[in-house]
């Protein structure tokens, strides 16, 4: 198990550093702060900005609202105390347990006392001390098991695994020790442990220094990388797209996902429920996926979208995706009976479902989910735990004010820094849809626990603390190494840009290459890259869709098309099923969400998601709200002028006649559609029966 905080260029020549040698800086405690900023101003047009040495550090993003300097890797990251108090406490704490150990084989005249003080020193020490064959054997056995039950603890949270390992251990060779004793075993494994602790804070050391300079190295391409990349992206304008029918194709393959019923899981990975293959990451990542298509293209279009949506969300209540939290309740905070979901930590799970339920209030104006009782968690037959969206706000408001590092854990006692970015976007949205400002008054809090505590010297962000030892791990498959950043650079967009835009620089200067060909070759992967974590199968394809969406939400365009064509062409070729939709053969349901947005996505549209919502006009236009699915699919649906709607429509089967219905119209006044005119009723409704046959383009308008 790795615990060090070193950026991923070490990471391959050191499996455990621990920063006990680092001195808190009194320069560090003096630094200056920077200034709060606000979650997102737009900026001005692209094509207004060039490049000149005079704003080169002082002048403005072009979005995100912060200065070009803030996106240097400042200082003090990798520098915070909290981590460090707790590592020092563990550190002491092992060194009185060790010692206790020693003492008692010194002076206890019991050789079970003796033997298992021994083993305090490490699991099965006190084995070797008996030195018999079965105390051998037994230690062998525990020796291999120790890599499972590490991986139990920090995958899904089992703190218990490890702790009954070194008890057992412990007890076992109190029970089987003899008259006498192996007395070497005493000297060796404090030599053994004296020196493992010695050569971790030399590497540590070593590494910290590799770090400040790949720290400087970073810094002097930072701000020009960030410059090129938005000086040559596009910032669309609301309204101005549709999408074509090929992607149309694959983002039918997520709504089919979302209108799949409660208990079909047929468009799942179903590997685990505890990490990141579980179904729950599956369902938010496409409720995600069809909410920035809502968003960017069909903001008047609900229906079977909006339905899509809410089956995510509320599938993801279900005792089949959230039951595992009984178990890690049990084995990672010795809690067998109150299994709530999101009163203490969890983030992995209240934190995704606050985004997702915000991004579809946002989108829709559909308030459901703010009545008590709307978001029902079924962990188990008789632990059924009632909230709804602010309940559920409040709980996160909560955990991130009573955590000590501001961040807060998913698995009990291991804090993720994807989960909890993902939490505060929702809280972004909570702060807009229920003018609850958390976000914004925990925002220097937060960014500077991540940059601190969370962040390697070189500016990396790692992806994990335990919360009681204060160490990390830095092997976890699918969410080490380049990947990360990558992920970093959306996950941190909405609401500290500036540390996104330098996560993104890292991946395009670091990691995608262009060749002679014009084709990328990626570079500087570790292990954990070549990892679909949606499905743990080998492979550089997935991390191709995760690069291609972080492109496509950052502008570089040129990227994301090159990145698609080879994950269609050369990693995972498109098939199609039999319902006409489009799916990459062999991506996992995970990854094939991150392709679909690479492929649906625009500059910004991410963030502008999170931070704004719809455009006005939208919310006051009339709704296209009954569609026969899968018989037609909205390629567009826009209200420019709060009036009328913009609707491409392609035929999802055969061409035909089909009825659309309406909702939002004014009562009693007339609308036309494809040549046919009719009298909203009372209710603000009405059909109208229409011709879809290839791209089919049609208006709704107001007759006066």
């Amino acid at each position: 198990m790795s615990i060090c905080d070193v950026p991923h260029t070490s990471r391959t020549h050191c499996s455990g550093i621990v920063e006990i040698s680092r001195q808190w800086s009194p320069q560090v405690q003096t630094r200056q702060r920077r200034q709060t900023q606000s979650l997102l101003s737009p900026g001005s047009s692209p094509s207004l900005w060039r490049p000149h040495k005079q704003n080169a550090l002082t002048g403005q993003s072009l979005v995100g609202n912060f200065q070009w300097k803030d996106v240097l890797i400042p200082d003090n990251v990798g520098r915070g105390t909290v981590k460090w108090w707790y590592q020092r406490r563990t550190l002491i704490q092992y060194a009185a347990m060790a010692s206790a150990g020693l003492y008692t084989f010194y002076t206890s005249s019991s050789p079970s006392l003796r033997a298992a003080g021994l083993g305090l020193l490490f699991p099965g020490a006190g084995l070797i001390s008996v030195c018999t064959i079965p105390s051998i054997l037994a230690f062998i056995i525990s020796t291999a098991a120790i890599p499972a039950c590490l991986f139990a603890w920090f995958g899904a949270g089992g703190v218990a695994f490890p702790m009954f390992l070194w008890a057992s251990t412990t007890a076992l060779a109190a029970f089987l020790a003899k008259e006498s004793l192996l007395e070497i075993a005493a000297p060796l494994w404090t030599a053994i442990c004296v020196v493992g602790i010695a050569y971790i804070t030399q590497t540590t050391s070593t590494a910290n220094k590799e770090a400040s300079q790949k720290r400087e190295e970073r810094n002097k391409y930072l701000v020009e990388s960030v410059q090129k990349s938005q000086a040559s992206a596009k910032l669309p304008q609301p309204g101005s797209r549709e999408l074509s029918l090929r992607n149309l194709r694959f983002l039918q393959w997520e709504i089919e996902l979302g209108l799949a019923g409660k208990d079909d899981f047929s468009h799942h990975d179903i590997i685990d429920q505890f990490q990141t293959s579980a179904i729950r990451y599956q369902l938010y990542g496409a409720q995600n996926d069809l909410g920035v298509y809502q968003f960017a293209y069909a903001p008047n279009f609900h229906g079977y979208l909006s339905q899509a949506q809410r089956n995510c969300i509320e599938k993801s209540l279900t005792e089949k995706v959230v039951g595992f939290w009984k178990w890690e309740s049990m084995w990672g905070k010795f809690n067998a009976h109150d299994w709530d979901p999101c009163v203490k930590d969890n983030i992995m799970v209240s934190g995704y479902v606050a985004q997702a339920v915000g991004i579809y209030q946002s989108n829709t104006g559909d308030e459901r989910y703010m009545k008590p009782g709307s978001l029902t968690f079924h962990v188990s037959k008789n632990g059924i735990y009632e909230y709804d969206f602010r309940k559920i706000a409040v709980a996160l408001e909560r955990n991130f004010k009573e955590a000590a590092y501001c961040l807060f854990p998913c698995e009990p006692n291991w804090i993720y820094t994807m989960c909890n970015l993902v939490g505060i976007s929702g809280m972004i949205l909570a702060d807009r849809l229920m003018d609850m400002p958390y976000a914004r008054q925990v925002k220097q809090r937060f960014e500077n626990a991540l940059e601190e505590e969370f962040t390697t010297q070189d500016g990396t962000i790692l992806p994990i603390r335990s919360e009681l030892t204060g160490f990390t791990n830095t092997k976890i498959p699918g969410l080490a190494g380049a990947l990360a950043d990558g992920v970093n650079s959306i996950l941190c967009a909405a609401y500290l840009p500036h540390i996104a835009h330098r996560n993104w620089a890292f991946t395009k200067n670091e990691s995608i290459k262009f060749n002679k060909k014009g084709e990328i070759e990626l570079q500087n992967l570790v292990g954990a890259d070549k990892i679909d974590a949606g499905n743990y199968k080998a492979g550089e394809g997935s991390i191709r869709a995760t690069f291609a969406a972080s492109a496509t939400e950052f502008g570089d365009e040129k990227i994301a098309k090159e990145l698609l064509r080879q994950l269609d062409e050369e990693y995972h070729p498109v098939m199609e099923t039999k319902t006409g939709a489009l799916k990459n053969r062999g991506l996992s349901t995970l990854s094939q969400g991150a392709a679909t947005r690479a492929r649906i996505g625009g500059f910004q549209d991410w963030v502008n998601m999170i931070t704004k919502g719809p455009e006005e006009s939208t919310k006051r236009g009339p709704i296209l709200d009954k569609v026969s699915y899968p018989e037609v699919l909205v390629a567009k649906c826009y209200s420019h002028d709060g009036v009328g709607l913009d609707i491409v429509l392609y035929p999802g089967r055969d061409a035909g006649t089909f009825d659309l219905g309406f909702t939002r119209l004014r009562p009693g006044s007339k609308y036309s559609l494809g040549g046919q005119t009719k009298v909203a009723g009372r209710d603000g409704t009405a059909d109208f029966a229409v011709k879809v046959d290839g791209r089919t383009q049609l208006e709704l308008t107001l007759q006066k």
